[in-house]
């Protein structure tokens, strides 16, 4: 009894300085328990006096050299390591992957160094329960690491449970397990209160299917917990819809206003997943077994299998009155798990490049005056590479076309054509005569851009601002100022280029593109959340509708609309994109490319009569567009089941433009889509025995081998597509796919590492929003598959 040893007033100081340092919590009357804080002191005093004997991992993990795996199991269970301990057997890092890895875990935020001592984070620690997953430990021996991490947060979520008097267990245990997914660190630099991201966690912890029918809404909710509707509303949309958490969120819809949100990989979603494979595979395996009998009715349709899947899910997963909104969600989900259900026709393959190359138009960069594909920047500068369409950078012609020189009129010429390197040598030539020119530079500043260079567009120009004589109130600085602010936002620097909005810009109170530039960076801040704070209170539409009332000429104010259109598109708002992009035709029905962006809306609403029919406009309106044109006909009536249709325009095509390899390249995915295996074999390795030096054709080559399970062959075609193209458009899928082979043959390391290696060149690629989510998909369902797949052994 320490009353009996230590001085009653001396021991009351030091029990109240542990309780206060978090070492100690009172348990009962004259009882105290210690905390992990406090066990994690009790060792370092411990390892002080005997000196550091450190815990190595198991045999489990060491037999992999997976040398991050080993770092973080080190930091997690030592208190701290020094950079010699790494050295040490049984682990024996060499140095430089020492290093590397150190600094990959650093640069990640998992590991931290502090005066040459490294130790764990709040997300490495989060990270490590992850990992262990991927090893074959125990159950028990899991549960116990994660049991750690729990004990490190019993004491703030009793506190939270008792001031907010949370008392329902299954409540209770579904915060605790939400908690322990969703990393605070990770957005604690936008939302400074971890109790209001407590409160938020909690909203949907109690608004689950299993407590179907009470529910609480957003207003109640804020009131009773004392946190901004605003706050509540913007992080539920953030963390449901945008993902901002590896961990993705489903949403049930109750009409009219109810919503429940269930997470990926609990109870509920692996029941309801189980089920709905079940009755897809058997959907997709009868009806291809029956499909060539004109005789035999098909068994099976996808509104007989939906009602099944609706019926067995309501009677073991879900309360029946739920099934109606179950019934409007399944579609969604079904799409979901496509990825990793083997159907007819793979989603994980040719098809998405095939609309990344329809689509998004990037061959015609590659053949449109750009000698060394190298020059445009497929992979970004940053860790995160933002996507914002140029076409919004066309209102600056009317600013910049004025100049009677032929040299002005040779440029515009070969921007409209997008020959970008031919007009960087124009501008190049004309510059050396000209060297006081601001409209060059800014002619320079777009093609950069056009180019994804906007580091180099921002070194341009402000190069310029530092030489130039002329006051920065001359309007001539305006078109400036506008390439300087869309660069800065290209890159991610929220903040510089709203300063170019408020310090330059605002001398232009009355001009378009000051409104324009606004509600441009406010609106991609809305899309990317570079300011949480700023993006939950301004989308920057008012912006761009001022900016079109004060607009005098007709093209730029279809381009204004455009972009409110490109904008509403990528935050979901369908309906009121095409109204928008509607809008601008009605004002500039001359302008190719607000076609293309219409037809991808339309694309969504599965329009396809609508689609055709406006590239049937198009292709008479635009001969000179008629092969990319025709090649997106094609595409639609493939989309339309009209594959044969699709094939005979591009067999037309080919007789017409025969020195177009690309064109046989369409061809292939075609003869894949008719299932025509000897045929598609053959012509690629003819392509392949054309250009052997073709990084894309052995992509190609290698989808082609992966969807007829020929794995080992497809990894050999997938390594030589990255040896000959690493920074390609497309890389990125070429590293998802080579992980979903590897994964395929059992050999999983390799597959968890590049599968990884396709995230990051996602996150880094120039894609839109909608292909960069896909493809983070795609690689966090195969991840996740591996995790489950191993557990289980």
């Amino acid at each position: 009894d320490l009353k009996e040893k230590v001085n009653r007033s001396t021991l009351s100081i030091y029990l109240n300085r542990l309780k206060r340092d978090g070492f100690i919590v009172k348990s009962g009357f004259n009882q105290y328990r210690i905390t992990s804080a406090g066990k994690t002191r009790f060792y370092e005093l411990g390892m002080a006096k005997r000196g550091r004997k450190l815990s190595y991992p198991p045999h489990a993990i060491l037999n992999r050299r997976n040398y991050d795996h080993w770092i973080l199991w080190v930091v997690y269970n030592n208190n701290y390591c020094k950079w010699a301990d790494f050295l040490e057997d049984p682990i024996k890092i060499n140095q430089s992957s020492l290093s590397k890895n150190l600094n990959d875990l650093i640069d990640k935020k998992l590991v931290r160094k502090e005066e040459k001592k490294y130790k764990i984070t709040q997300s490495g620690k989060l990270e490590y329960s992850k990992m262990l997953r991927f090893y074959d430990l125990d159950r028990q021996s899991i549960l116990e690491e994660e049991s750690k991490r729990i004990a490190e947060l019993t004491q703030k979520t009793l506190k939270f449970f008792e001031i907010y008097d949370i008392s329902i267990r299954d409540i209770q245990f579904r915060f605790l397990y939400n908690v322990l997914q969703l990393d605070y660190s990770q957005i604690k630099n936008v939302l400074r209160s971890e109790e209001d991201f407590h409160k938020i966690i909690l909203f949907l912890s109690i608004n689950h299917p299993n407590e179907y029918p009470d529910y609480i809404s957003t207003d109640t909710f804020s009131e009773k917990y004392e946190i901004k509707k605003t706050t509540l509303d913007y992080y539920i949309d953030k963390i449901v819809e945008n993902q901002i958490f590896p961990i993705k969120f489903f949403k049930l819809e109750v009409l009219p206003d109810k919503f429940y949100y269930f997470q990926s990989d609990e109870k509920v979603e692996m029941l309801l997943r189980v089920i709905t494979e079940e009755h897809i595979t058997k959907f997709t395996y009868l009806n291809k077994l029956f499909e060539n009998s004109s005789k035999i009715t098909l068994p099976l349709d996808m509104e007989s299998t939906v009602k099944a899947i609706l019926d067995e899910a309501c009677q073991h997963i879900f309360k029946e009155g739920l099934k109606n909104s179950l019934k409007k969600f399944l579609p969604e989900y079904i799409n979901y798990l496509a990825f990793k259900i083997k159907k007819e026709r793979k989603l994980v393959g040719i098809s998405d490049k095939l609309e990344g190359i329809i689509w998004q138009n990037i061959p015609d960069l590659l053949e449109a005056g750009i000698s060394q594909t190298s020059q445009y920047q497929f992979i970004g500068e940053n860790d995160m590479n933002y996507y914002i369409e140029t076409e919004i950078l066309e209102v600056l012609r009317p600013y910049l076309a004025s100049k009677p020189y032929s040299i002005y009129k040779k440029i515009n010429q070969s921007l409209n054509k997008k020959e970008y390197g031919k007009v960087l040598d124009l501008i190049d030539l004309a510059i050396k005569s000209n060297k006081d020119s601001i409209d060059l530079v800014i002619y320079k500043a777009i093609v950069f851009c056009n180019l994804n260079c906007h580091s180099d567009s921002i070194k341009l120009l402000n190069d310029q601002l530092k030489v130039s004589q002329i006051d920065e109130k001359n309007p001539i600085f305006i078109p400036l100022f506008f390439v300087l602010g869309f660069s800065y936002i290209s890159l991610g620097e929220f903040e510089k280029s709203l300063d170019i909005v408020n310090s330059k810009l605002k001398k232009f109170p009355e001009n378009s593109l000051s409104y324009a530039l606004n509600g441009l960076i406010f609106g991609y801040n809305t899309v990317y959340t570079f300011d949480v704070e700023k993006a939950s209170e301004e989308n920057g539409q008012k912006y761009i509708d001022n900016a079109i009332k004060l607009e005098s000429f007709k093209s730029n104010k279809a381009r204004f609309y455009q972009l409110k259109s490109q904008l509403l598109l990528d935050l979901n708002q369908h309906d009121k994109a095409l109204e928008a992009i509607e809008s601008a035709i009605i004002l500039s029905p001359k302008t190719y490319d607000l076609y293309n962006s219409k037809n991808r809306i339309l694309l969504y609403f599965d329009r396809f009569d609508e689609i055709i029919t406006i590239l049937d406009k198009l292709i008479d309106e635009f001969p000179e567009g008629e092969k990319n044109l025709k090649i997106k006909k094609a595409y639609i009536l493939k989309e339309m089941k009209n594959i044969e249709a699709g094939l005979e325009i591009i067999n037309e095509l080919i007789e017409k433009y025969p020195e177009d390899n690309n064109l046989i390249l369409n061809k292939i995915y075609w003869l894949q889509f008719l299932d025509q295996q000897e045929d598609v074999l053959k012509t690629m390795q003819y392509l392949i025995e054309q250009d052997p030096e073709s990084g894309i054709y052995h992509d190609t080559f290698g989808e082609i081998l992966m969807n007829f399970e020929e794995y080992e062959k497809a990894i050999d075609e997938f390594k030589e597509a990255i040896e000959l193209g690493s920074s390609e458009w497309y890389i990125n899928q070429t590293f998802v796919k080579l992980g979903i082979c590897f994964k395929e043959i059992g050999k999983t390391d390799l597959a968890i590492e590049n599968l990884t290696k396709g995230k990051d060149f996602t996150n880094k690629c120039y894609c839109d929003l909608d292909t960069k989510r896909k493809w983070l998909s795609i690689a966090e369902l195969y991840l996740a598959e591996i995790v489950e797949m191993e557990a289980e052994f």
